[in-house]
């Protein structure tokens, strides 16, 4: 295999600058993924009838993502009201 050919420069070819995050993650936004990669574990460990615990581990995946979503819009509303 030939390595490939450098592509050329343009001039007037503009990239978008790298903007990096205005604030950092929230606590909540945090304590969510950490509950959300942690639930499978804890319902794995507490119920033992599969099916249910199937269906409890599908039911927190959908609540954590609901919440953290919302916590999510919530922040950035926050922030443009700020502005």
């Amino acid at each position: 295999m030939e390595p490939r050919a450098p592509q050329p420069h343009h001039e007037d070819e503009r990239r978008e600058p790298h903007h990096p995050r205005h604030s950092p993650p929230s606590a909540v936004g945090h304590w969510t993924r950490t509950l959300g990669a942690l639930a499978p574990l804890v319902i794995g460990e507490l119920v033992k009838d599969p099916e249910k615990k199937w269906r409890f581990i599908r039911v927190a995946s959908v609540a954590l993502a609901i919440l953290n979503e919302g916590t999510y819009a919530y922040r950035v509303q926050q922030e443009r009201n700020e502005r």
